[in-house]
């Protein structure tokens, strides 16, 4: 009998664990978790519009709420003309490839960024890139500022610890708030998201905020701008929105203005939200991170070697290396590779270097007739550069593209492999150090094949302006990271 019990409940555990095993790694659950549509609190697992990812916990409101945790969605004249432009023909491209790469660095006043992206290839941009950045444009440069609501936008809690890609993803979702209040996004000047970029020495009007290195965000200004307490994040200019915008952020955490939803939904009726997501904070940024003349005249001051060197290296058929200047613009067909290593490894597992070389060995195996193996590289981390240059070939096929070894592009600026306030500490002149990693960020699109991973913000504002200030949409980027580490395109 004892035996017989025993038996009995090893075949209940057994069955147990085989259900377990079922409920949680069969093809099946996968594909019903993945077709869901609903929110999963208790395990932190939102699922939207056929993609499941992890979120944050919901934090409640504060009981000291300024108002509601919601936005009356509402579509008014002015959107309604906007949407009556989805689908309408724009003027045929007027500018060549190499000369819209020049005119970033050639910016002399704001409306030169319109200009520019609407002098491109239509087909080449991310979807309704002209409407919406001058839609953008044109909310936050009205013709009239007395008559406007602001939306004043403080420094972020810790946000010394940030990133520039998060800083400008985390200002996205203020500006999503800003068009959908019917305001205006403006930056307080005491303290402004990011100031730890700038440098305190050179504070001039713009004091430390975004808009010394951008362009203003708006024509406008705002006395509610000066005086923002420490622990106030943002406030209307009013006082008469009954919002709470750090709630409805906490609430909805990635909020795509309903204008923009619907427009897209016109072209593309079953768009997902993590789609969404991507697709504005692309726009978002493309509108945010607009040079200023006096960036713009820094970056090519750079660019063209004065206190910064292009540097390039390029092996003979004889496996001899050689010095090669660096074109202006890259050539196309270029590659970028950004490699981002230092303090990302506490968020995500880092791609070694040899991995993107390999993907891009495996194109250009699978692209001969179209791909030369030329590549500009970027990256923080110095050991990466030595290993490029003496990186010649890496050959994982018998016959390996239309050329067997690497040219190889970098700029000869300094690196550590740490996070990026540490780097602004240890280098000095932070302004002039962002300008510098700008300018990375601007050859990066100069390419046209990018390698990199989207777990990594920078790589994804890579892959964000260079579908919304050039129309390299339609080639392809590599993505060699882990899946999981970049589903969803991002946090």
């Amino acid at each position: 009998m004892i035996a017989l019990r025993r038996r009995f409940a090893d075949q209940f555990i057994a069955a147990l664990v085989l259900l377990l095993l079922w409920h949680y790694f069969s093809p099946w659950a996968i594909v019903v978790q993945r077709r869901a549509n609903s929110s999963d609190t208790a395990s932190n697992v939102t699922i939207t519009d056929g993609v499941s990812t992890p979120t944050d916990p919901v934090e409640s409101p504060q009981e000291t709420s300024r108002g509601s945790d919601n936005i009356e969605q509402k579509l008014g004249d002015s959107e309604e003309a906007f949407l009556s432009l989805v689908g309408t023909a724009s003027a045929p491209p007027s500018i060549s490839r190499d000369d819209a790469i020049r005119m970033i660095y050639d910016i002399e006043k704001r409306e030169d960024w319109l200009e520019l992206i609407e002098r491109q290839d239509d087909h080449g941009l991310m979807a309704l890139t002209k409407i919406v950045q001058r839609y953008i444009y044109e909310k936050q440069h009205p013709s009239n500022c007395g008559s406007q609501r602001y939306l004043i936008l403080n420094k972020f809690p810790g946000d010394d610890a940030f990133g520039l890609g998060a800083i400008v993803q985390r200002i996205s979702d203020y500006l999503s708030v800003a068009i959908q209040t019917n305001s205006i996004l403006l930056y307080a000047t005491d303290t402004s998201p990011g100031e730890h970029f700038l440098s305190e020495d050179g504070a001039g009007p713009c004091g430390r905020s975004l808009d010394c290195i951008f362009q203003e965000l708006s024509n406008c200004s705002s006395e509610a701008q000066k005086g923002l307490k420490s622990n106030t994040q943002s406030i209307f200019s009013d006082g008469q929105l009954d919002l709470d915008v750090e709630a409805f952020l906490s609430k909805h955490k990635y909020p795509v203005p309903l204008v923009f939803e619907e427009a897209l939904k016109k072209i593309q009726p079953d768009i997902t939200g993590e789609m969404l997501k991507y697709w504005w904070r692309a726009q978002a940024a493309a509108y945010i991170m607009r040079f200023n003349r006096n960036t713009s005249r820094r970056l090519k001051q750079f660019r063209l070697g004065e206190g910064t060197k292009q540097l390039g290296i390029q092996w003979d058929v004889n496996g001899d290396p050689k010095e090669v200047n660096v074109p202006f613009p890259i050539p196309e067909g270029t590659i970028s590779m950004h490699v981002r290593h230092g303090d990302k490894g506490s968020e995500m597992r880092l791609v070694p270097f040899n991995d993107y070389v390999v993907r891009a060995e495996k194109f250009s195996a699978e692209n001969p007739l179209g791909n030369w193996k030329r590549a500009f590289l970027s990256t923080e981390d110095p050991n990466v550069i030595e290993q490029m240059k003496t990186m010649a070939r890496i050959t994982p096929f018998t016959y390996s593209g239309s050329n067997s070894r690497w040219t190889w592009y970098w700029t000869d600026i300094p690196r550590l492999n740490t996070g990026p306030e540490t780097q602004l500490r240890e280098f000095g002149n932070r302004t002039d150090l962002t300008i510098k990693w700008m300018l990375q960020l601007v050859m990066a699109i100069e390419c046209d094949v990018f390698v990199g991973t989207r777990g990594s913000g920078w790589n994804r504002l890579i892959d964000s302006l260079r579908c919304t200030w050039l129309a390299s949409c339609k080639q392809p980027f590599l993505e060699v990271g882990f899946e999981n580490d970049w589903l969803g395109y991002g946090p």
